[in-house]
């Protein structure tokens, strides 16, 4: 249950409102919960947007959502975004926080279009995407320990094959019950722009930080999102 509590506290707004923070260490033994942490949020978010559809405008219902979505997890990662946004922009020579910013500005933006674009399939999408991108984290600290710095090397180091694989096979089977073969594919797709991902902030920061970590749920969200409204 430890481990269990650390994944919320690293993942959700929990760990903003205790002074009782997990130790990294404990926090890299819980990852493999990370994607049931997106299950519980995708739960929240799909139960909101039942019960509230009847009584509200889509577009104010999703706006909603992305906004309940930000405070469930104390905006940590659209923190991320920011950071690693700004750190890319630094590297080039551009104001960068005005870029962080930006990228801020386009994922609610993107979230708050795709949320837009569906309709019935709403409800399994919002289930389906924080649990796609929390996997996706999972796959962005597996094996890659040593190119991570101080705060975020004593999480990865901790990553170990038999949970990523055992939360893959999980997040798997609940993608394809719900998609079919499709839904192998989004996965499929996700995985490797997480890789690709990984590789870019490793490029440009020559190394990688915990801001990446939350920068890489937020984009995990988005393209979740995008594949969904195009299923």
């Amino acid at each position: 249950m430890q481990t269990l509590g650390a994944a919320f506290k690293f993942l959700t707004v929990w760990g903003c409102l205790t002074s009782a923070k997990p130790a990294l260490e404990t926090v890299g033994k819980a990852a493999g919960y990370f994607p049931y942490v997106g299950l519980v949020l995708g739960l929240l978010l799909a139960l909101t947007n039942y019960l509230l559809a009847p009584y509200l405008a889509a577009e104010i219902l999703n706006l909603i959502l992305v906004t309940l979505l930000i405070v469930i997890t104390g905006a940590q990662h659209l923190n991320g975004v920011k950071n690693s946004f700004d750190m890319l922009a630094a590297n080039t020579g551009r104001a960068n926080e005005t870029v962080g910013f930006a990228a801020v500005v386009l994922v609610i933006l993107f979230k708050s279009a795709a949320a837009d674009s569906m309709d019935e399939r709403l409800t399994l999408t919002l289930l389906l995407t924080p649990v796609l991108a929390r996997w996706a984290l999972l796959i962005f600290l597996y094996g890659y320990h040593s190119r991570f710095d101080e705060t975020a090397r004593p999480i990865a180091e901790r990553v170990n094959l038999r949970p990523v694989l055992a939360t893959t096979v999980a997040t798997l089977a609940l993608t394809v019950y719900f998609l079919g073969r499709k839904g192998l594919w989004i996965a499929l797709v996700i995985s490797f722009f997480t890789l690709l991902l990984r590789s870019l902030f490793y490029r440009r920061h020559a190394v990688l930080s915990q801001a990446n970590l939350g920068a890489t749920v937020e984009l995990g969200e988005v393209l979740s999102l995008a594949l969904l409204a195009s299923y």
